[in-house]
């Protein structure tokens, strides 16, 4: 799965105005400002499934099965954004997509871990930390944004940033040192993503 030519070539942006998804409304504004969480899950289920859904696909999913797209993640798992993977959503995430969230300690170590089985992505968020992208073109985000890792080769840790164009956000090498500062900034969430059984 992860050596495929699919694998690496699967990628969502959230900055691409001709998207379809790009105006949609979504949480405070609408994908462009806030989908990267959502953008990040459709990406997890399609290199874990092998389903090609869109982040428009897996938007509508969501709103047929009844779920809050305007509203931050609660403890009932009726409203998600922001926390599109956590563990109490697991439930829903197997039922509408086939995958589940597995806690992830952060650490370099423990995604190295990770990103080290063949069946498992990592869905995770940071802020007030740099993100990089395929020019080696550090950006500071104040607010929190995620990102997918979907593998580890060379001492390297590959990331789909949506925040970016494919060019610049598609398999972005991020160091062990580096991702280590990312990892220190203000801790939001991380998660293992597995298909589920």
């Amino acid at each position: 799965m992860k050596h495929s030519e699919r694998a690496a070539d699967i990628f969502f942006s959230q900055v691409v105005e001709s998207d379809p998804w790009f105006y949609v409304p979504y949480w405070i504004k609408d994908f462009r400002h806030d989908g990267c969480g959502l953008i990040s899950l459709t990406l997890c289920v399609d290199l874990l499934t092998g389903k090609e859904l869109t982040p428009l696909d897996a938007y509508y999913i969501r709103q047929e099965a009844g779920l809050d797209q305007r509203n931050e993640a609660n403890k009932e798992g009726t409203s998600v954004c922001g926390g599109d993977v956590t563990l109490r959503l697991n439930p829903v995430n197997r039922r509408l997509f086939g995958i589940e969230s597995r806690p992830l300690e952060r650490s370099v170590e423990a995604f190295r871990e990770v990103l080290s089985r063949e069946g498992s992505v990592i869905w995770a968020s940071s802020r007030n930390c740099a993100f990089i992208d395929n020019a080696g073109i550090e950006r500071f985000h104040v607010d929190g944004h995620v990102i997918m890792f979907w593998k580890y080769e060379n001492g390297l840790f590959y990331a789909k940033d949506c925040g970016h164009t494919k060019e610049m956000g598609n398999n972005v090498p991020y160091t062990e040192d580096f991702l280590r500062e990312w990892l220190a900034g203000t801790e939001r969430q991380q998660f293992e993503i597995v298909r589920a059984e």
